[in-house]
This record gives C-alpha cells, structure tokens and sequence, in this order.
C-alpha cells in the first residue's frame, strides 16, 4: 500500500514538474534604463529560460509624474498620418517571438525634445498566439501551439515592465547626502534621476556582504538606507556619466 502511494505521489510530483518547465519564463534584465543627454537610444534583450516558445507582446506606456508624487500611466498619443513620431518613445520590434533558452533584442528610441525629464514604461507580456496578432503563424500552428500549452497546464504566463527614464539635455544635478543618526537619506534636489549602484551592507570586516542592490532617486524624492548595528554601508552615486563611491 505505502508503495502503491509513493508511487502515486511520484507520478503527480513528475505531472507538475513538467507543466512548470514546459511554460516559456521571460526575463528581461535591469528593470531602468536611463537616456543620458548624449544617449538616442539602447538595445535590451528579452530572454526565454523556459522550455517552449515565447510570444511576448510589447507596449509602451508614458508615466506621468506628478508634483505631489503620484503617476499615472497612459497610452502615447496617437500619430496622424504624415506626421512625424519625434515625441514618442519608439520600441522596435512590438512583437517577439523568442526561442527556448534564447533571447531577442528590442531597440528603443528617442528623438524628441529633452527640455524635461520623461517616464516611460514598456511592457513585456508573453501572450499565446491568436489569428491576425502580428506574430505571423497559420491557423494550425497556433492550434498545435495551444494544444501543448493545454496539456502542460499553462493558464498563466508572466510578465514584466521596465522603467525608461529620459534626462533632460541640460541636466541639473544636486544630491544631497544627509547622514542622520540612524539613517542616512540620499535626496535629489536636482532636475534629472539619479541612481544608487551598488548598494550594500558589510560588517566592519568587510566580511558576509548583503548582495548589491540599485534604486534610482527621481528629481524632487529621497531615498533612506538605514543603518544597522556592526554593518557599514557602501554605494555608488551615479549622476549622468559621472559617478562617485561612498562608505558610511
């Protein structure tokens, strides 16, 4: 009887392995890339770990920050024909369809006006294919494709968003570093982002690090490490293509 159990688990336990592998699993690396005023455009990859084929469909969202800290996230404007795309964040292409354990490359451009800082959010969604969607499979290969998705429980695929922040051609940087009793607070009193690199925790003996984290500091907010007992805290400041390395 306890055979004929562990013999049962073992085939349920091998049924959810291979519906968790059999899924296409993005990735898409750092969730900010940064236009520095010398910067038109980047590359980004987007990376398939899964064991099946990805579709992904990208979109791009503006981010309007207000004064009182709070965003909303909107569609571009449209473009009339004949008109010119300068003012919209341009991401090429819209639709990836990205191998097992391979990767695709996006190209995302700007061409408009830097008099402010911008905001941007691109989205990458793993979809499964329909007629007419852009990814240019015939009707029974998207059969065939929805087929095996079914059979290995596919009912969710995951998605991610990366930020795209815009610097001004004239940016203003003025950080302010103010080291407070138990905290230590990082605030931007400048008109562009700034960014934390390298951000991380070690005892006196530079012994048993935290890993590295990032953030990036929009112009107007802070950010606060607090300190920790027997810890020292190390960054890295980076104000367009110039950067600076602390240790509190």
């Amino acid at each position: 009887m306890l055979k004929r159990i562990h013999f049962i688990l073992t085939l349920l336990l091998m049924s959810i392995t291979i519906s968790v592998c059999a899924a296409p699993s993005i990735g898409i690396g750092s969730m900010y890339d940064v236009f520095t005023p010398e910067t038109q455009s980047l590359t980004k990859r987007v990376y398939n770990t899964g064991t099946s084929t990805a579709f992904v469909r990208v979109e791009v969202l503006e981010i309007d920050v207000t004064p009182k800290m709070n965003q909303r996230e909107s569609t571009q404007k449209e473009v009339d024909a004949g008109s010119l795309t300068q003012e919209r964040l341009i991401v090429s292409p819209l639709r990836l369809i990205i191998p097992p354990s391979g990767f695709q490359t996006v190209r995302i451009l700007w061409s408009g006006a830097r008099d402010k800082e911008r905001y941007f959010r691109i989205r990458f969604t793993p979809v499964l294919p329909e007629e007419n969607d852009g990814f240019g499979m015939s009707k029974d290969e998207i059969t065939q494709y929805k087929k095996n998705a079914l059979e290995a429980g596919i009912n969710v695929l995951t998605g991610y968003g990366s930020v795209v922040v815009m610097q001004p051609e004239k940016p203003l940087f003025n950080t302010v570093i103010d080291d407070r009793n138990k905290q230590i607070a990082i605030i931007n009193k400048g008109n562009a982002t700034i960014i934390l690199d390298n951000i991380r925790y070690c005892e006196n003996a530079k012994s048993h690090c935290e890993n590295k984290s990032r953030e990036i500091i929009l112009p107007g907010r802070e950010f606060v490490l607090q300190k920790k007992q027997n810890n020292k805290i190390t960054f890295t400041l980076i104000e367009g293509d110039k950067s600076k390395s602390f240790n509190y």
